[in-house]
């Protein structure tokens, strides 16, 4: 099992906290009057390295994303007839 301290804002550690399960968010305070928040996620090994990501492919995933958005339905259907048709 791996032990991850994730660390942010409250507001977002409250979001990361409902999706994983764990709401118990850990209050650091510095001697300077900062104070920072944290969280700690238990995952086994095989669910991180399956749910982690490195590749430098993640610009174009929101390219992707944003293509999805702004595609036509009914230009891609003429497009996928006019293939059917050179291909018949």
């Amino acid at each position: 099992m791996l032990k991850i301290r994730i660390s942010g804002s409250e507001s977002e550690l409250k979001q990361v906290a409902h999706k994983a399960g764990n709401t118990h968010i850990q209050r650091f305070k510095h001697k300077k009057g900062k104070m920072t928040f944290a969280i700690d996620v238990q995952s086994s090994v095989d669910d991180f390295l399956e749910n982690l990501d490195l590749s430098d492919d993640n610009s174009s995933k929101e390219e992707k994303k944003e293509e999805k958005k702004n595609c036509n339905p009914r230009e891609l259907q003429d497009e996928l007839q006019s293939l059917l048709d050179e291909l018949s």
